[in-house]
């Protein structure tokens, strides 16, 4: 092995190293957040990946209407709508985390970037520096304030929790180790840094989900919107038809809120029952969810009965 390789090799590790030994306030374990520039590559890969954003948003709701152009007009009422419910979300963030700005520099002035950005499918996506994107596709559902505000808690939940700097810092440490130790052509090497860093993200996927619903909702609360709101219209819109990956995570997400919340309800409900067997009808404070189509089964089930463990999330 040659000097420049064993260099290439302590260099790498020494990186990973550095990735390692962070801990995130708002996660209970370690995470590789501190490799220099992971910030930088995450924001760049956002761009990459991410439409174009869209027009302005209206600076008045009368200036949305366009007779000539109803397709106009809804996209600038969708984009107004998001500003709105952003501002909101934005302002429950800074109540909660006082030191965000401290920790993301990015979001010391303007604060989170939410925009409308084209594109076809339905979906959403943040970086590190606090920027996050909504397709235009989901004007064409006619989102809830309360469903889209979950929508954007979500993205704040993983810009919170420092996930995009951790997946950068993991592809980066990556890409060192491969380009050091594999011989051969930079395509090859290019083909095993991206295979290795779908894998690394992919491996803590579903742990950064759980870790953006838990800030979600306590966003979503010291914005002032009730769980109870969230979870109803969570059940009510229409369900997102295609097999992408946003959309399987957003349902997932969903069908954990609405059970949570069905679980809270029913342990308020048998808090309340009488002592030594003495029976009286309860009086239900908010009413049935209404039927629906194109639901998952765990919301269908979640709505039908209590389920058999309690859940965690405080229900105002």
């Amino acid at each position: 092995m040659t000097l420049a390789k064993i260099a290439g090799i302590v260099v790498a590790a020494a990186s990973v190293g550095m990735a390692g030994c962070a801990i995130a306030p708002t996660v209970e374990r370690q995470q590789m957040t501190n490799l220099p520039f992971a910030a930088a590559h995450s924001d760049i890969a956002f761009i990459l990946t991410t439409g174009s954003r869209q027009g302005a948003v209206c600076a008045d709701a009368t200036l949305c209407q366009h007779r000539w152009n109803p397709d106009a007009s809804v996209a600038a009422g969708f984009a107004a709508q998001v500003q709105r419910i952003a501002g909101a979300l934005q302002n429950g963030a800074r109540n909660l985390y006082p030191d965000l700005a401290q920790r993301i520099p990015a979001l010391a002035y303007g604060g989170f970037d939410v925009y409308v950005a084209t594109g076809d499918g339905p979906g959403s996506a943040s970086s590190a520096g606090g920027r996050i994107a909504l397709s235009a596709a989901l004007a064409a559902m006619q989102p809830t304030d309360d469903w889209l505000a979950f929508v954007i808690a979500r993205e704040m939940g993983h810009v919170i929790a420092r996930h995009h700097e951790e997946n950068s810092a993991a592809s980066i440490a990556i890409s060192v180790v491969m380009n050091v130790l594999l011989p051969g052509s930079g395509l090859l090497k290019s083909a095993a840094s991206t295979v290795g860093s779908q894998l690394a993200a992919g491996s803590k996927r579903g742990q950064q989900a759980l870790e953006a619903d838990a800030i979600a909702v306590h966003v979503l609360d010291a914005a002032g919107f009730r769980l109870r709101d969230v979870a109803l219209s969570l059940v009510i819109s229409p369900a997102v038809r295609d097999d992408g990956a946003w959309s399987e995570g957003f349902r997932k997400s969903s069908d954990k809120l609405v059970v949570e919340v069905r679980g809270s309800k029913f342990r308020g409900a048998h808090a309340a029952r009488p002592p030594d067997g003495q029976s009286h009808a309860l009086k239900r404070q908010d009413p049935p969810p209404p039927a629906v189509n194109a639901v998952s089964p765990i919301i269908v089930s979640a709505v039908a009965e209590p389920p058999a463990q309690s859940g965690t999330i405080r229900v105002r």
